[in-house]
C-alpha cells in the first residue's frame, strides 16, 4: 500500500506539525467527533484551561526561588525546600503544570535561547500564605526541564504518525483531504475509526486532568477548589 504525502511529510520532517495538524483537521472533522476535534484544536491553538490537557500536557517540575532560613540565610535561585512545609499531595499540585501552550509555540521556545527557562510563577500571596519563621519565601517559580517540553513535541508527532496509519487502514486518497464519500459509504467504518483513534490520543483512557484534587487541601482556594 502506498503511503500518504501527509504522512511522508511528516516523518521526513518536510513540514512542519503544525501543518500536518491544520491538514489532518480537514480530514478529522469528516468524523464529526468534539472529542478527537479538541484535541487537534489544542495542539493547533493551545487549551483554553487546566484540566482539559491530556496527559502527555501535564509535568512536574522543581520549585526554584528566592527564600530566608531561619530569618538569616538568604538563597536565591535554589530549590526550595518545600518539604519542610507541605504535605507530599500539596508539593504535587504546586509543581505540577498543565502545559496550554500550541504545539507550535513550544516548538518556537525549544528553538530560542530561553529553552530552559520555561515556569510556572507562584503568587506571591500562595509564597506568604506556606511561610513560616523558619522558612520564609519571598518568590518562586516551578522551572520545567527543555527535555520535557521536547517530550511534548515528540508525543505530539507519535500520535499524528498512529492517527495518519489508522486512516489509511480505513480510508484511500488521504491527500485528497476528504473521505466524508467514504464514510457515507460505509457508516460502520465511522464509529470504529473514532474509537480507534480516541484511544490513540488519550492512550487508552478518556480521563484527562484531574480537577478534583485539591478539593479537601488547605492549598485549595489558590487552584479554584473548596476549603
Amino acid at each position: 500500500m502506498s503511503r500518504s504525502q501527509l504522512l511522508k511529510d511528516l516523518v521526513g520532517g518536510n513540514t512542519s506539525i503544525e501543518n500536518i495538524l491544520l491538514r489532518l483537521k480537514i480530514i478529522l472533522n469528516d468524523l464529526e467527533n468534539e472529542m478527537i476535534m479538541g484535541w487537534v484544536n489544542g495542539e493547533l491553538a493551545g487549551y483554553k484551561e487546566k484540566g482539559t490537557v491530556p496527559k502527555y500536557r501535564i509535568l512536574k517540575g522543581s520549585p526554584i526561588g528566592t527564600f530566608i532560613v531561619n530569618q538569616r540565610f538568604k538563597y536565591t535561585d535554589s530549590q526550595v525546600p518545600l518539604e519542610s512545609l507541605l504535605s507530599r499531595e500539596e508539593i504535587d499540585s504546586i509543581i505540577t503544570l498543565d502545559v496550554l501552550d500550541s504545539i507550535a509555540t513550544l516548538q518556537t521556545i525549544l528553538d530560542g535561547e530561553n529553552r530552559d527557562r520555561y515556569a510556572k510563577q507562584i503568587s506571591t500571596a500562595l509564597c506568604h500564605s506556606i511561610s513560616v519563621n523558619d522558612l520564609q519565601i519571598a518568590g518562586m517559580n516551578v522551572m520545567i526541564p527543555s527535555n520535557q517540553l521536547d517530550g511534548i513535541v515528540s508525543h505530539v508527532k507519535s500520535k499524528l504518525v498512529e492517527v495518519i496509519l489508522e486512516l489509511e487502514k480505513q480510508f484511500v486518497k488521504l491527500d485528497d483531504l476528504d473521505i466524508r464519500l467514504q464514510i457515507d459509504e460505509n457508516s460502520s467504518k465511522k464509529e470504529q475509526v473514532i474509537y480507534n483513534i480516541e484511544q490513540i490520543i488519550y492512550e487508552g483512557s478518556i480521563e484527562i486532568g484531574d480537577k478534583n484534587k485539591l478539593q479537601r487541601s488547605k492549598l485549595g482556594k489558590w487552584f479554584g477548589g473548596k476549603e
